[in-house]
């Protein structure tokens, strides 16, 4: 570096200015480098977030429409209705189910038809959509009970003149006698595309993104494009891989395109973007960097040299200032400095003055920030436990009014006094009295609520209770027990035939602690499942944030519990396929007050 003292003030300039243009060239060559692939990346990860949301309600929909299915398959009066012989008897109930089929169709938004077509020639159906589907009972396999998708069809002038999705499933009769197990008949749903993805879903922010929902045939359940739904999407030069994005040519234009397998409907979920448009902006941004990067050093290059001494000067001032201030005495955090100069460091001088006297005064109101804090943490946590105990799961009250009207049709009053004043005293306990009780009456509670669901599923489980003296008078808060029961009673004993057996234990360990125990031998929880479980109960997080609501109930037993008790209480749950459920429950002392 020797030969720059040689050469003129100018000439070292011009090699210092040539050499800051060219490593600003590099910089702003090299940073339209990686902002490209920044871009790129970030579109990639858009269209990836946006087709797993897509996936995501497509599945929830898909469940929803299936669960009903599976509703109208096992209900006794849609299967006596398709082996009735009977004429006049069956037209009665031709009226009833059809008020019961409007209903079902309400419940989900986009359902446009159900159609019930039996073995026997008979037929229910709400618009007219059986005339178009009964060649398609033919073709269907009678021994898979599970609902499934059929493709999308055209009803003619049905359904405003639209495709729509058909889903079917076999209805095979359940109740006793000899035609158990055996199919009856095939239930339909005609369904309007937007039921599983409405148009918010697949219209995405980024300009010039495509996204198509094809099913199996490559046909277009719903787009954001001018094709509609319905029609056959068109042949790409090169068809993309599941998973993956490739550049592919479709229509005279370069696309960057990617798909994702949809395994609800065998179909597949494609977006694409034309390749200029991802870095039509990005070229704007590096041509006007340029001209802005000219006209900057054009202006630099005068007052360069006059610039550097007079930002120094002030800044020897500011630093030795801070200097002082770092040595920590107390007298001197009260100085403030005064710069003169240019605009920013006389900005600068202000600011740092200011915050020396936000730091006083934060200093001063610290212990009061302190001591409210505390007091809304304390407010947080009674909210979130007046939340959790307001938590009412409706479903079992929801399939108790329904026995108790399938019970009053077919059968006397006796059933039904059981099961009304066993809900009335369920309803009387849970309303009035304190929060807490004696395990006693929770027991009491309980075994009305068993009662209900014994009769509901016609004695197909027994119960056992084995309580101590010292259980049954330990204080518990109140409803503990009752979604514990009915985890058991729905996900144990519902989905088999066999007879099982239920049992209630309840004992008070050595070191003060009471100990619940509710099993049950039924169908048992699969690994993967009870991992899932043991993860959310041993989260702080409650289920609505894991995507979870089939767990909503030992979710929120298990957050009270902890609330109330501490971290060392709540649920353990074990288990195993086909060897039954254990949900063990443990109580302590008591460590917040009631809320």
């Amino acid at each position: 570096m020797a030969f720059l003292r040689k050469l003129s003030i100018r000439s070292q300039l011009l090699i210092l200015a040539g050499s800051t243009i060219i490593v600003i060239l590099v910089i702003v060559l090299h940073t339209y480098s990686m902002m490209s692939g920044m871009i790129t990346r970030s579109h990639e990860e858009y269209v990836r977030q946006t087709v797993a949301e897509m996936k995501k309600n497509v599945a929830s929909n898909r469940d929803v429409i299936y669960r009903l299915m599976q509703d109208i398959s096992y209900n006794p009066d849609i299967q006596d209705y398709l082996v009735e012989k009977d004429n006049l008897v069956r037209y009665d109930k031709f009226i009833k189910l059809n008020k019961y089929l409007s209903g079902q169709k309400d419940l989900k938004e986009g359902i446009q038809d159900i159609v019930i077509s039996g073995n026997n020639d008979t037929w229910i159906d709400l618009a007219g959509g059986n005339r178009y589907l009964a060649p398609l009972r033919a073709q269907l396999s009678v021994q898979d009970l599970n609902a499934s998708y059929e493709g999308m069809r055209t009803f003619e002038g049905l359904y405003g003149g639209a495709d729509m999705l058909v889903f079917a499933t076999s209805i095979v009769y359940s109740l006793p006698g000899e035609l158990f197990n055996r199919n009856i008949g095939t239930a339909f749903f005609i369904v309007d595309p937007t039921a599983l993805m409405s148009e918010q879903e697949y219209s995405p922010k980024q300009a010039g993104t495509q996204i198509y929902l094809l099913d199996r045939d490559r046909k277009i359940v719903a787009s954001n494009s001018s094709l509609s739904a319905g029609s056959e999407f068109p042949a790409m030069e090169e068809n993309p891989q599941s998973g993956g994005n490739r550049i592919v040519e479709w229509k005279n234009q370069s696309y960057v395109v990617e798909s994702e397998e949809l395994p609800e409907i065998d179909g597949t979920v494609l977006s694409m973007v034309p390749e200029n448009e991802l870095l039509r902006d990005l070229l704007d941004i590096r041509r006007q960097e340029l001209i802005i990067l000219g006209i900057a050093l054009l202006m630099l290059a005068v007052p360069f040299m006059f610039i550097v001494n007079n930002i120094l000067r002030p800044l020897k001032k500011l630093i030795f200032f801070i200097t002082t201030l770092r040595r920590g005495d107390p007298l001197k955090l009260k100085k403030r400095i005064s710069l003169q100069g240019y605009m920013e460091i006389s900005i600068v001088a202000t600011e740092l003055n200011s915050m020396l006297d936000e730091i006083d005064h934060l200093t001063q109101s610290l212990l009061e920030t302190n001591t409210r804090l505390y007091s809304t943490e304390l407010e947080k946590k009674k909210s979130e436990l007046a939340f959790l105990r307001s938590q009412i799961n409706p479903h079992f009250l929801y399939n108790t009014l329904e026995a108790i009207t399938g019970i009053a049709v077919v059968e006397g009053q006796d059933k039904i006094k059981t099961m009304t004043r066993s809900l009335s005293s369920i309803f009387r306990y849970s309303i009035k009295g304190s929060s807490e009780v004696p395990l006693s009456e929770e027991i009491r509670m309980v075994d009305s609520y068993i009662r209900i669901q014994q009769i509901r599923f016609e004695g197909r489980f027994d119960v056992h209770y084995e309580l101590t003296g010292d259980a049954l008078a330990f204080r518990v808060p109140k409803m503990i027990l009752q979604p514990i029961a009915e985890n058991a009673i729905y996900h144990g004993f519902e989905p088999t035939l066999k007879k099982g057996r239920l049992w209630i234990r309840g004992a008070v360990s050595g070191d003060g602690q009471l100990i619940v125990q509710v099993e049950d031998d039924g169908i048992g929880i699969e690994p993967a499942r009870l991992e899932e479980l043991r993860r959310m109960l041993s989260a702080s997080s409650g289920p609505e944030e894991h995507g979870e609501s089939k767990s909503i109930g030992l979710v929120n037993v298990n957050n009270r519990i902890r609330l109330l008790f501490g971290g060392d209480c709540g649920l353990r749950i074990d288990g195993g396929t086909g060897s039954g459920t254990r949900v063990e429950l443990i109580i302590g002392e008591r460590r917040v007050p009631d809320a």
